[in-house]
């Protein structure tokens, strides 16, 4: 990615660089952004929330912006924050019978089945109509990602403050950005 990072860095009114991605991709791009001496903002996408993305990357990632749900950083959260005993205890249970950081991938299929399996509990049914109605009626659902309240018209359910966090990698581990 040097050629395309060349072009940006040249770039005075370049501020931030932001790169939406996963797997290795988003690990070079922020290798090559060190080795340029680039002087803007890299920001990534939640995609490289994982220590996996750190071992990549090194000293490389050192101050990159990462936005990621908070299962990531569940022990930095406030512990008046619901999310936070719901994740420390899905992380000691994962990492205890897989023996590796937990990923953000994990927590998205985690909360998706309970999300349904709950929205089955409350419809008393399996038919799909009837676990759509239950589930655009969720409401304070703790999860992994977030506290979710969907609605017919939001069937995401997270809003800015419970949901996804800005971090910020501080001497190989994550930090809340400020």
């Amino acid at each position: 990615m040097t050629a395309q990072l060349t072009k940006i860095k040249s770039n005075q009114n370049v501020q931030a660089v932001v790169n939406p991605g996963f797997g290795q991709g988003p690990a070079i791009v922020t290798k090559n952004f060190k080795q340029l001496g680039m002087k803007q903002l890299l920001v990534q996408s939640h995609g490289v929330a994982s220590k996996k993305f750190i071992e990549l990357t090194g000293n490389a990632s050192e101050g990159v912006i990462v936005a990621s749900p908070p299962v990531v950083i569940a022990s930095l959260l406030k512990d008046s924050n619901p999310i936070k005993n719901v994740a420390l205890n899905y992380i000691k249970e994962y990492e205890n019978k897989y023996n590796i950081p937990v990923s953000t991938f994990g927590a998205y299929a985690y909360d998706a089945l309970n999300l349904i399996v709950n929205a089955i509990k409350k419809a008393k049914s399996s038919k799909p109509k009837a676990i759509r109605d239950a589930l655009e009626n969720t409401r304070n659902y703790v999860g992994l990602n977030g506290v979710f309240n969907m609605s017919k018209t939001d069937h995401l359910g997270l809003d800015l403050n419970s949901g996804i966090k800005m971090l910020i990698i501080k001497n190989n581990d994550w930090a809340l950005a400020k």
